[in-house]
């Protein structure tokens, strides 16, 4: 059964594409308005995670810094949302986010939006089924993203089978990936 035939689509927006007019505006009454300049930070990884933000107006970048550059490995438009992984499991932020553009936002308190469940379940229920719609969509990216590294892994494994098949270069290549499978698994990422 899809979500469409639960709630039509009433408006773009990965969090408010369920809602009527009504709800958008009972949603909105329970957030705060934010500004932000090009460059200003929304987010630091590893920050404790307390809201949700929703770009009203402009565009976000999702960053990591790596050897002292910073290397942008998302965009967040109009509608989206960011920090909704932290918001949902309450613990730290798993990336970077700055303004790209000048940025109209809406932040969303995890302690408003637990409040919605019992001042207006069928608004809380529509958001989380958005929300549960948007990280299978950034999970299964994500998964598709990382499906080449994974078959390579695969084909050091396989030729590991082999007697002196394995080059010191690619026996190294394939601990580090062991190593980091754990940590890739275990946590998702943002965007």
């Amino acid at each position: 059964m899809s979500t469409a035939s639960w709630w039509p689509t009433s408006r773009s927006g990965e969090v408010f594409r369920y809602l009527t007019e009504e709800e958008y505006v009972r949603l909105l009454d329970d957030t705060l308005p934010l500004s932000a300049e090009p460059g200003d930070v929304i987010f630091f990884k590893g920050a404790p995670s307390t809201s949700l933000v929703v770009v009203i107006e402009g565009e976000l970048e999702v960053f990591e810094e790596s050897k002292g550059k910073m290397l942008v490995i998302g965009r967040v438009g109009t509608g989206s949302v960011v920090g909704e992984v932290g918001f949902l499991d309450g613990r730290p932020r798993t990336r970077h986010v700055r303004a790209k553009t000048a940025c109209e936002l809406r932040k969303i308190s995890r302690e408003g939006f637990l409040a919605l469940l019992e001042e207006c379940p069928p608004l809380f229920a529509k958001i989380m089924v958005a929300m549960s719609e948007l990280l299978a969509g950034r999970y299964r990216a994500a998964v598709e993203e990382l499906e080449p590294v994974r078959a390579l892994a695969a084909s050091l494994r396989e030729a590991d089978g082999v007697p002196g098949s394995l080059s010191p270069a690619s026996r190294a290549a394939l601990e580090t990936l062991d190593r980091l499978a754990p940590a890739a698994s275990s946590e998702d990422p943002e965007l």
